[in-house]
């Protein structure tokens, strides 16, 4: 199944008419070995400090700057359900095609 992943649900809903993927599903648009889906832009977002240690959760200006030696995201409480609908999909795709607007915000929604 091929997988279009756009940035937000109109862009979907355009891109799944010119596929053939009309029919609606749970988080997406459903075609013949199409499905096209979003993130409804970020879905994701920086963990808060505290995330890298217990002593960032009140942090002060000499602890600055905290530089990870591995950023982490979390999952954004209000795009939860959209974020297992994605990672679901992705999980039986064969091919991906990033479909997110042509820009770094767009770049960083795919990743």
């Amino acid at each position: 199944m091929r997988l279009y992943l756009c940035e937000k649900p109109s862009q979907g809903k355009d891109i799944g008419r010119v596929l053939g993927a009309t029919q609606r599903g749970n988080g997406c648009f459903n075609g013949a070995g199409v499905i096209v889906t979003w993130c409804i832009g970020h879905l994701v977002e920086a963990a808060p400090p505290e995330a890298y240690g217990e002593h960032f959760k009140h942090w002060s200006i000499d602890q600055l700057p905290i530089i990870p030696a591995h950023w982490r995201v979390e999952v954004k409480p209000k795009t939860a359900a959209q974020f297992k609908v994605v990672k679901a999909l992705l999980a039986k795709a064969t091919h991906l095609v990033i479909a997110t607007d042509a820009d770094r915000e767009g770049e960083l929604i795919a990743r």
